[in-house]
C-alpha cells in the first residue's frame, strides 16, 4: 500500500513537471506571436518602384546654384509710383525701385534672380530678363562669397544669358538631356524665391513643347513645381540631379481673370546647349532667316492634295505669307507652298521649320524642296540674319507709337506686331488690336480692361487694325452701351459697360 502511494506521488510530481514544462513552452511560443501582432504595419510605397528622397539631389545641386542681383539706372522715371491693380498674365520676377531716392537722383531698380554654375572656372547660366539693362551684376555663391559678374553673352529671343565670375574650383551641376524628359517625370526646381536662398520645390513635367509668346522658337517645358519671384534663371533638375531646364516664367491668371496655380515654364536645356558656343565666343546667337510665316499641314490640306493632285502629304510646313524683300521671297517662294525638305532633312511638322532654319548661320545657302500645285519644286535660298530680319519686319509693321486716347472709351490700342506679341505674350492665333493703356478713371478700366489684352471686336464690328478701332470708337458717345470681345488662347469673352 505504501508502495502504491509512493508511485502515485511520483507520477503526480512527474505530471506537474511536465505541465510546468509545457506551460513554459507555451509561454515561449506565444511571446513572439504577440510581438508580431503589435508591430506597426510597413508603410506602402507611393509608386511600384518607390520614390527616391530628394535630399541627396538637393545636397548635390545646391552648391552650384547662385543668387543674382542686377542693378539698373532708370533713364525715364515718368509714371514711377503708379501701380496697376491687375497682374500681367506672365510675371518675370523683377524687383522694385529703391524707395526714398533723393530728388534729382535717377531711380535705381534692383532685380533679383537665380542662376547655376556650369564650369569650375565660373561660367553661369541664367535668364536674359534677369540681367537685361543692368549696369552692375552681382553673384552670391552658396558659401556666401560675392563676385561682380561679367555678361558674356545673351539671347533675348530664347531668354538665355551667360555670366562669368573670376573664381576657380567651383562646384557645378551637370547638364542633362531635355529631349529624354517625359510628361509625368519628377523634377525639382531650385532658386531664391523672395530672396529665400536655395529653396527647392518638387513637381512633375506637366507638358512639353509649350508656346507662350509669339516667338517661333518657343519650346518650353511646363511644370507644376512651385516657381515664384526670384526663381527665374534657376535650374530644373531630374531625379539624377541633371539640369533639364532653366526656370523662366509663370502664369497666375488668364485673360478672363481666372486665377491658376501650378503652371510654370522652363527653357529646355538642349536648346541652351546649342546656343552656348556662340554665346561664349560671339556674345549673341546668330540664326538663319527665311522671311516667311508658316502653318500646319492639317487633315483638310492633306485631303485637298490627295483629291485634287493624287499626292499623299506626310508632313511639311504650309507657307501663309512671304516677305517680299526677304530671302524666301527673293528666291521665289510663294504663299500656299508647302516646304517638305530643307537640304536632306524632311520637315514633318511646321514647328520644325523655324528650328531647322535657325540652326544655319546667316549667309548660308540651303536647298528647299517645296510642293506647289501638286508638283515638287526645288529652290536655293541664301538665308538672312534672323535678328535683323525680324527687326526690319517689325519696323515695317509698326505704325509709330500709340497716341493718347481721345475717345470716350479711355482705351488706347495699337496694331499687333511681332514685337508686341513677344512683349505681351500674345498667342500666335490671336487677332485684333493690343491695348497699350487704359484711362484709370474710365468705366473700361473698372470693368477690368487692361494693358496687354487683345480686342478683336467692338460693338459687333470685327477689329483687325488700330485705325478701325479708333474710327468706331470715335462714333461712340459718353453713356452709350459698349461691347468688346477680348480674345485669348481658349477663345474669348464679351465685356459690356457704359462709355465714359
Amino acid at each position: 500500500m505504501k508502495t502504491v502511494k509512493l508511485l502515485m506521488l511520483a507520477a503526480a510530481g512527474a505530471l506537474l513537471i511536465l505541465l510546468g514544462f509545457g506551460l513554459a513552452q507555451l509561454r515561449n511560443v506565444s511571446a513572439p506571436t504577440a510581438s508580431a501582432v503589435t508591430e506597426p504595419a510597413q508603410a506602402p510605397s507611393t509608386s511600384p518602384a518607390g520614390l527616391p528622397s530628394w535630399a541627396p539631389i538637393a545636397k548635390k545641386v545646391n552648391p552650384a546654384v547662385v543668387s543674382i542681383t542686377a542693378i539698373s539706372v532708370q533713364k525715364n522715371s515718368q509714371g514711377q509710383g503708379q501701380m496697376s491693380p491687375f497682374t500681367n498674365p506672365f510675371e518675370f520676377f523683377f524687383g522694385q525701385p529703391h524707395p526714398q531716392v533723393p530728388q534729382g537722383t535717377p531711380p535705381v531698380q534692383e532685380a533679383g534672380g537665380s542662376g547655376f554654375l556650369i564650369s569650375k572656372d565660373g561660367y553661369i547660366l541664367t535668364n536674359n530678363h534677369v540681367i537685361e539693362g543692368a549696369s552692375k551684376v552681382t553673384v552670391t555663391l552658396d558659401d556666401g562669397r560675392e563676385f561682380n559678374a561679367k555678361v558674356i553673352g545673351k539671347d533675348k529671343e530664347t531668354d538665355v544669358a551667360v555670366l562669368k565670375i573670376n573664381a576657380t574650383d567651383l562646384p557645378t551641376v551637370p547638364l542633362g538631356d531635355s529631349d529624354q524628359a517625359q510628361q509625368g517625370d519628377w523634377v525639382m526646381a531650385v532658386g531664391n524665391p523672395l530672396m529665400f536662398s536655395h529653396t527647392v520645390t518638387v513637381g512633375v513635367i506637366s507638358a512639353k513643347g509649350r508656346r507662350i509668346s509669339a516667338s517661333s522658337l518657343d519650346d518650353f517645358l511646363q511644370t507644376d513645381a512651385a516657381i515664384n519671384f526670384g526663381n527665374s534663371g534657376g535650374p530644373l533638375v531630374n531625379v539624377e540631379g541633371q539640369v533639364i531646364g532653366i526656370n523662366t516664367a509663370i502664369t497666375r491668371r488668364d485673360f478672363r481673370g481666372r486665377m491658376v496655380e501650378g503652371i510654370g515654364f522652363a527653357i529646355p536645356i538642349n536648346l541652351v546647349k546649342g546656343e552656348l558656343p556662340q554665346l561664349k565666343t560671339k556674345g549673341k546667337v546668330e540664326r538663319g532667316y527665311l522671311g516667311v510665316t508658316v502653318g500646319q499641314v492639317d487633315r483638310d490640306a492633306r485631303s485637298y492634295y490627295k483629291d485634287k493632285y493624287g499626292v499623299e502629304l506626310k508632313g511639311g510646313a504650309l507657307i501663309q505669307s512671304v516677305l517680299n524683300n526677304g530671302p524666301g521671297g527673293k528666291a521665289g517662294l510663294q504663299k500656299g507652298d508647302i516646304i517638305v525638305k530643307v537640304d536632306d532633312h524632311e520637315i514633318k511638322d511646321s514647328r520644325e521649320l523655324p528650328y531647322e532654319i535657325s540652326g544655319f548661320q546667316p549667309g548660308t545657302t540651303v536647298t528647299l524642296e517645296v510642293m506647289r500645285d501638286g508638283h515638287r519644286k526645288s529652290f536655293k535660298v541664301k538665308l538672312g540674319d534672323r535678328e535683323k530680319g525680324l527687326s526690319a519686319q517689325n519696323s515695317s509693321e509698326e505704325g509709330g507709337p500709340a497716341q493718347p486716347s481721345k475717345n470716350v472709351l479711355g482705351i488706347t490700342v495699337q496694331d499687333i506686331t511681332q514685337q508686341t506679341r513677344m512683349m505681351y505674350r500674345i498667342p500666335q492665333n490671336a487677332t485684333g488690336v493690343i491695348v497699350v493703356s487704359v484711362n484709370p478713371q474710365s468705366n473700361a478700366f473698372s470693368k477690368g480692361i487692361q494693358e496687354g489684352m487683345v480686342i478683336s471686336e467692338l460693338d459687333g464690328h470685327n477689329i483687325t487694325t488700330a485705325e478701325q478701332f479708333n474710327k468706331i470708337a470715335n462714333t461712340i458717345k459718353k453713356g452709350d452701351p459698349v461691347s468688346v470681345y477680348i480674345q485669348d488662347v481658349q477663345g474669348g469673352i464679351f465685356l459690356y459697360f457704359r462709355a465714359g
